[in-house]
């Protein structure tokens, strides 16, 4: 069970890094949508190989993959303030969600992770998403040592690397233009 769920992890790790240097907002959230769905299932056989706060990991990461979904579905239609509504209901799942999956405090580590990531994902922005998900790195990486997710550890380091490269490599862009 744990080499499945870290075969899963290293997949969705795979997924994450591609997602940070593709151009557009819409290519950025298909692919962390992928990921997330990567995710639930890692975590989830993770708390089945013994590992009881990796339960936060794949139940917040469901949240995650659906707000991707209505975030692509209300792309075009969105307003500053539908967008702002969206973050805020979904940021208060992310909460509740992580509250009820509570295992101990490993949790809150995942919570303020996922939270940053929902505030990145509804701006559509994609140096703005970059920003978002570099500050949300750190906690998640640690969630991630600390319920033994090889794919994650490393992939919250390696799509820090990613984003942070994409981020410079953007703005140089926008410079020259």
């Amino acid at each position: 069970m744990e080499i499945a769920a870290q075969v899963f992890g290293i997949l969705a790790f795979i997924v994450s890094v591609v997602s940070f240097q593709l151009k557009t907002y819409r290519q950025i959230l298909w692919a962390q949508t992928l990921c997330a769905l990567l995710f639930v299932v890692h975590f989830f056989l993770l708390t089945r190989s013994g590992q009881p706060d990796a339960i936060t990991g794949a139940a917040l990461n469901g949240v995650c993959a659906v707000r991707d979904i209505v975030l692509l579905i209300t792309e075009k239609k969105r307003t500053d303030k539908l967008t702002t509504i969206l973050a805020v209901i979904f940021s208060a799942a992310v909460v509740a969600i992580g509250v009820a999956t509570w295992s101990s405090w490993v949790s809150v580590l995942f919570i303020v992770a996922m939270v940053l990531n929902t505030v990145a994902l509804s701006i559509p922005n994609p140096n703005t998403v970059r920003l978002f998900i570099m500050m949300s790195a750190p906690f998640a990486c640690a969630y991630d040592i600390l319920t033994h997710s090889i794919g994650g550890t490393v992939n919250e380091t390696v799509s820090f690397l990613s984003a942070l490269t994409a981020f410079i490599r953007c703005r140089r862009q926008e410079k020259k233009e």
